[in-house]
């Protein structure tokens, strides 16, 4: 029993005859038989059932397909744990439905592939160098530590069998399917049991075959995952034994070969939509990967000129013979530290030491932007000047404000010393650095914090790429239900 009225600023209002409300009310079994009554109270207050009405066909209701959820469960909660997204601030439909589509094609894999190392230093005290025929390789550049990852093959995942694939559900949501089937509630109700079944034939039991009974083709779903704990879903549909909507022959005949031709067609467009994402991503990746050889090269002409500079000049032909000899060298190898306090506070710090007897730059390494260190992680020693006055500069960012820090000491005297970057302006860094411009280009902070500046961008995009890949591998997981998933993935850090 239901009661239903309708009125608009205290006057009552009619239904329109034309275009009268339909109503259905939920029941686990539905009974033959069954008459709609009008109900009319008598004087004393008594209902009386009046002027029955046989129900209507047993035929299926369709409903507008924009309002049916034609989703895996939980895909639209994962997209809202997901947001902002892009230029989206909330999970509106127009989103979810595109980023289930785009899973048919891409797991999000393709986002991080091919990134740019760009955590790179002077290969000298690199412990993980690499020299070929005599020559530093790429690899000899990069500064990869105990506690980084690189991007592994665990980021890419493969689907085979293992779900729904979300093209189809994209050609059953055109408007052709309007008023059939599978713009019905009970439909609907059928397509969150086939998502477990993450078998597209089962799918394309009810997509292929629009034309017949609803109960007709349970019965078939049935058959197709007897050996599943599904079989009793598709029973129990059966037992419903629905019809189809009325018509129902009619969009049959027009939808004839319109399946396979749009599923075709999505498909290829989908995979034209990635292969544009990717050729962009691949740009962006070549252009970092421009700024990292220059980098290289300057890297290179910066060691080369400290090296260069702890030898010797010779004028004697014959015998020559390079030890400790008895005379004292000016420069060995040293320890140094150097912390950086708040260094939570800024988005990012560079740390150098500027050997002003040679005229000579080197930039810290670090691992955690607090503790930074001369040489590698495990020995943390350079070849330096020494006892010879230098100077430590720190500079910080939070956001577009910068911070610094400078201090003279004296190599081989203090191992370690803390600094704290104080706020400070661009003109002010300029004109603290303005007197290491005289250096070579290799070896002034000012060149090389231009490439910090381009290297924090492409870090900025990695990690938002990274991020983006993540978000896209929770959805494709649980579009492909039946997919093995990993027991571990290895951490992925843009470098």
């Amino acid at each position: 029993m239901i009661y239903f009225n309708a009125t608009l600023n205290g006057e009552q209002l009619v239904i329109n005859k034309d275009n009268p409300i339909h109503i259905e009310i939920p029941t686990k079994q539905k009974k033959q038989g069954m008459s709609a009554y009008k109900g009319i109270r008598d004087a004393n207050g008594n209902m009386n059932w009046v002027e029955p009405k046989p129900l209507l066909e047993n035929y299926l209701i369709p409903v507008d397909l924009n309002l049916l959820d034609l989703l895996p469960e939980g895909f639209q909660s994962e997209v809202e744990k997901g947001m902002p997204y892009k230029k989206y601030a909330t999970a509106t439909k127009e989103l979810t439905d595109s980023l289930y589509y785009i899973l048919s094609v891409s797991n999000g894999s393709e986002l991080v592939k091919d990134f740019v190392n760009t955590n790179l230093n002077e290969p000298y005290y690199n412990k993980n160098k690499k020299v070929i025929n005599g020559k530093y390789t790429k690899q000899s550049y990069q500064v990869i530590t105990d506690t980084s990852r690189i991007i592994s093959d665990s980021a890419a995942v493969s689907k085979t069998n293992c779900g729904i694939d979300p093209a189809i559900i994209k050609v059953l949501k055109s408007k052709k399917y309007q008023n059939t089937l599978i713009s019905t509630k009970e439909f609907e109700a059928r397509i969150k049991v086939i998502f477990k079944t993450c078998n597209n034939s089962v799918l394309e039991i009810y997509t292929k075959n629009i034309g017949r009974n609803l109960y007709e083709l349970d019965s078939l779903a049935e058959i197709a995952v007897m050996e599943t704990k599904y079989s009793h879903d598709f029973h129990n549909f059966y037992l419903q034994k629905l019809t189809n909507v009325k018509g129902s022959e009619k969009y049959s005949e027009l939808l004839k070969g319109y399946y396979d031709k749009q599923l075709a067609k999505i498909k290829s467009d989908l995979e034209t939509a990635k292969e544009k994402v990717v050729g962009r991503l691949n740009k962006k990746n070549e252009e970092a990967e421009k700024v990292t050889d220059d980098y290289r090269k300057l890297l290179w002409e910066r060691e080369k000129y400290r090296m260069e500079t702890y030898g010797f000049n010779w004028t004697e032909t014959g015998w020559i013979n390079v030890d400790t000899g008895t005379i004292p060298k000016t420069w060995g190898p040293q320890r140094l530290e150097i912390t950086i306090q708040n260094s939570k506070q800024f988005d990012r710090v560079y740390t150098y030491i500027v050997y002003t007897t040679i005229k000579s730059l080197y930039r810290l390494n670090t691992d955690n932007n607090e503790l930074f260190y001369v040489g590698n992680n495990e020995d943390k020693k350079m070849l330096m000047p020494k006892h010879s006055i230098a100077f430590s500069i720190a500079i910080a960012y939070k956001g577009e404000t910068p911070f610094l820090a400078i201090q003279q000491f004296e190599t081989g005297t203090n191992e370690q010393f803390t600094l704290l970057p104080e706020i400070s302006t661009k003109d002010k860094i300029k004109a603290t650095l303005k007197s290491y411009d005289r250096y070579a280009k290799e070896n002034q902070i000012s060149v090389d914090l231009k490439y910090m500046d381009k290297f924090f961008i492409e870090q900025t995009r990695q990690k938002a790429l990274l991020k983006e890949s993540e978000f896209i591998r929770r959805l494709w997981y649980i579009a492909y239900p039946c997919c093995p998933q990993p027991n571990t993935v290895d951490e992925v850090s843009p470098k």
